[in-house]
């Protein structure tokens, strides 16, 4: 029974690693399509994100059968319950990477395009390589990574005022370009709240890890 059980902890955990690699993808195009105005990109993160919705309540509703037939304590309950937790954080970030590919044509239809700035695209780099470290923080059980994020995150809000102040200058200066300039500030913003998302993450890692509830932003 033990040996069943613990198959059954262990499929939870791949599940939500193979959950966390298609999201990671699901942004890596989301910000490649924004960079290169690829529309047919940006329809293709759009139709993946059911994927990622159907993911996510497979975990949960696998979670939820195990709580109820194996009564899980201490640390299989919390990693059980951070499962579920991190699943749901995993599919608000695809809900992001959508919102971000649902903005390239918008762009387009803009009356004068701006090109995308170095700093938001540094911006998207740095949070593709927070959502990589949340899921590594996990997969290791890692809370000095996990706590690594925190860090991140303030250099994401930092990028983050620097788009923006670049491109309301932009938006100041070219009237004709002030549509396009709001839908990239709204992608900054869409970034920094994903980046928020993975630090939930961590903080769900740290849980597992120490039983201890640690906020990282």
């Amino acid at each position: 029974m033990r040996e069943h059980y613990n198959k059954e902890l262990q499929q939870v955990h791949d599940d939500l690693l193979r959950m966390g690699s298609r999201v990671e993808h699901q942004l890596a195009d989301a910000v490649k399509a924004l960079d290169r105005l690829d529309t047919a990109l940006a329809q293709e993160v759009i139709a993946r994100d059911r994927e990622i919705d159907a993911a996510r309540t497979a975990i949960e509703d696998h979670v939820l059968e195990l709580m109820a037939t194996q009564q899980p304590v201490a640390t299989d309950l919390r990693s059980l319950m951070a499962a579920i937790a991190i699943a749901t954080e995993l599919e608000r970030a695809a809900d992001y990477a959508k919102g971000i590919a649902k903005k390239v044509e918008r762009c387009l239809q803009t009356p004068s395009l701006i090109e995308s700035p170095i700093e938001l695209h540094r911006l998207g780099t740095l949070t593709q390589t927070m959502l990589h470290t949340s899921l590594d923080a996990f997969v290791q059980l890692d809370v000095t990574l996990a706590r690594s994020l925190g860090e991140q995150d303030e250099k994401v809000d930092a990028l983050e005022d620097e788009v923006v102040a670049m491109l309301t200058a932009i938006a100041r200066q070219e009237p004709r370009k002030i549509d396009c300039a709001l839908l990239l500030i709204d992608v900054a913003h869409v970034l920094e709240r994903l980046a928020d998302r993975t630090t939930n993450i961590g903080e769900r890692v740290i849980f597992i890890a120490t039983s201890k509830v640690e906020e990282l932003n």
